[in-house]
């Protein structure tokens, strides 16, 4: 699987999540996620947003979610291409794919996996763990991991 094909798997599910939970951040949604794929460390390390009120004097920090949610989609890929069996694979190729060919949508392509129980129990362990350890709160992280669960099963 080629870098591409990683990437846009990515950015594909962490947008559905950004849509889901934080829709107000879907402007900053495509320079959030070139800064996460140039150099995902320092857009983690630099998620918070100043923005200065006009004429105000007064800084407003907003939190981003879109970092975190592509470090969690990022997670989840890794765990389905180094865990998943042969059939998974085979699917996710054609998953991934169509997913190239509507790239240039606008909208988040749904990514859909047909996934058993027990890899779904451990695709939500790994997004929860992740989601934990890049500091979201238990409602952030039931949240997000949600939307990345219903982004794999939407087809």
């Amino acid at each position: 699987m080629d870098r591409s094909e990683q990437r846009n798997f990515v950015h594909s599910l962490a947008r559905h999540a950004v849509r889901d939970i934080a829709p107000d951040e879907l402007p900053f949604f495509a320079a959030a996620s070139e800064s996460y794929f140039r150099d995902p460390d320092h857009a983690l390390a630099d998620r918070r947003r100043t923005d200065q009120v006009l004429g105000s004097g007064f800084d407003i920090v907003v939190t981003l979610i879109s970092p975190v949610a592509l470090a969690v989609a990022a997670g989840v890929y890794q765990q389905l291409t180094e865990k998943a069996g042969e059939a998974v694979a085979r699917k996710g190729l054609r998953l991934i794919a169509r997913i190239r060919r509507s790239a240039k949508e606008s909208e988040a392509t749904p990514v859909s996996l047909p996934l058993t129980d027990e890899q779904r129990v451990e695709v939500r362990r790994v997004a929860e763990e992740r989601a934990r350890a890049l500091g979201l709160d238990d409602d952030q992280v039931r949240l997000l991991v949600g939307a990345i669960m219903d982004g794999l099963d939407q087809g």
